[in-house]
């Protein structure tokens, strides 16, 4: 059985080992990342099943870095930070909020928890914690690529908005040059694999994500 991939952004290192080594000791496998930028590419480059990310992380862009953790995927994530920012950090879409220093008993009790809802919801085949339920019948629901993965993944996590073409390739390509031509190929090939959902775009500007009903 494939083990869980756990993806850990913390700029401590020592808070970042220990959780580390007792996510592992607890049978995942462990990504770390000391920043959001880094994070991200993680995300793109292993797929976790849960983030944990520090709330203390420097901004990207301007931007609140668990926020954009949040924005580059669907996947369930805890926010490890001060009392006062649990308010802030659940509206900011984590699932999860453990209070620093975090208990490292926690840390896997909480992973456990959301790895256990998020395999609820794909029995029940409802929620929006995997794309893959949307995948059609007729194709194999691991053929997506890992683009069309993290592309349906963000389009999901942020459905019904029009998302300009630079903020897509900047998202899901993580930064590197790719042209508008080869966002509009994934998107032709994403369209004909999803099913429930529906891709629709503004010639020149974007594209988004609706449920067809």
């Amino acid at each position: 059985m494939k083990k869980a991939v756990i993806l850990v952004v913390e700029k401590d290192r020592s808070l970042s080992a220990k959780a580390a080594q007792a996510l592992a000791e607890a049978g995942f496998d462990v990504v770390e990342a000391a920043d959001a930028a880094d994070g991200m590419k993680k995300i793109w480059e292993t797929s976790p099943d849960v983030v944990i990310a520090s709330t203390d992380l420097p901004p990207v862009n301007g931007e609140n870095a668990c926020l954009r953790l949040r924005q580059a995927s669907y996947l369930p994530m805890i926010a490890i930070g001060s009392r006062d920012e649990v308010v802030e950090m659940l509206e900011l879409g984590a699932d999860a909020c453990i209070i620093k220093p975090p208990s490292n008993r926690e840390v896997v009790a909480r992973v456990h928890l959301l790895l256990n809802r998020k395999r609820n919801d794909h029995t029940r085949g409802g929620g929006r914690m995997g794309i893959k339920n949307y995948v059609r019948a007729r194709d194999d629901p691991d053929g997506l690529s890992p683009t069309e993965y993290r592309l349906s993944s963000y389009f999901l996590f942020n459905e019904g908005k029009l998302l300009d073409y630079p903020r897509l390739i900047t998202e899901v390509w993580g930064g590197k040059m790719v042209s508008v031509d080869t966002l509009h190929f994934h998107i032709r090939r994403l369209r004909r694999k999803l099913a429930g959902l529906k891709i629709f775009g503004v010639r020149g500007v974007g594209y988004g994500l609706t449920g067809d009903n």
